[in-house]
């Protein structure tokens, strides 16, 4: 079985109001391989996975099933195709139960991300010992970019690299923020790790190699379900794109 350079994180959460359903489990088919992600019969929940996906093919089948009695299966499918300049993805599942207490799944997304080289990621900070790390993206393209933040501002992660290995922080951010402004055709705006703490803004802390990246959208954030696929039990199925911009500098 061959799996590898496309790594996908697959997210999944259930409302604690669920009760009927005994068990869970999700996996991945091509036309050849099969990949179980996740069996809760087998061994428990398991909330976040990082799970390699083939390379080789033009498309997957992910399917989710569920069961109340451990003998007959529920099953949703989706298919995904897997893109060449595909560079990973985020699949969020979510199990609910609506207020005829039917239990189904209430959402299957898939975030693809890709790079670009449409929008221009540049440092305003000394790089040095103790400076808050900020960027301006700039657009060189037609399309219209969102946040992709709940608020729809352009935040980015950091990572240093300590010997060969790099390590990541995303900070955290408000809810009750204004929502920030989308960016435009030589429009200039501001990214920067998000912490909302007094006092506890991420800070350069060491000489070494560091990696910023912003993530953005094509349209504003949602994630409202309809009522009606609620009501209903009916699973919203979706592919979300992203594009994303990284530059990496060096503390002296």
């Amino acid at each position: 079985m061959t799996w590898g350079q496309i790594d996908a994180i697959v997210n999944f959460s259930k409302s604690d109001a669920v009760q009927k359903t005994k068990g869970y489990r999700f996996s991945i088919y091509s036309s050849t391989d099969t990949l179980v992600v996740f069996n809760s019969i087998e061994n428990k929940d398991r909330p976040k996975i990082k799970v390699p996906l083939p390379s080789n093919y033009y498309s997957v089948q992910a399917v989710f099933e569920y069961t109340t009695d451990l003998k007959e299966w529920q099953q949703i499918e989706y298919p995904i195709s897997l893109e060449k300049d595909l560079k990973k993805m985020e699949i969020e599942i979510n199990f609910s139960v609506n207020d005829k207490k039917v239990e189904f799944l209430k959402d299957l997304t898939v975030n693809k991300y890709y790079s670009t080289n449409r929008v221009s990621l540049m440092p305003i900070f000394e790089k040095k010992i103790g400076e808050v790390p900020i960027f301006i993206l700039v657009s060189n393209c037609d399309t219209i970019f969102w946040g992709a933040s709940e608020t729809n501002h352009f935040y980015g992660t950091i990572k240093s690299k300590v010997e060969d290995n790099w390590f990541g922080f995303s900070g955290s951010y408000c809810l009750s923020t204004a929502n920030g402004n989308s960016l435009h055709k030589s429009d200039t705006v501001y990214s920067w790790v998000p912490c909302y703490s007094p006092g506890n803004e991420y800070k350069i802390q060491r000489k070494g190699d560091y990696k910023y990246t912003v993530a953005m959208g094509l349209e504003s954030y949602s994630n409202g379900i309809p009522i009606e696929f609620i009501k209903k039990g009916q699973t919203r199925k979706r592919t979300v794109i992203f594009y994303e911009v990284e530059t990496e500098f060096t503390i002296e």
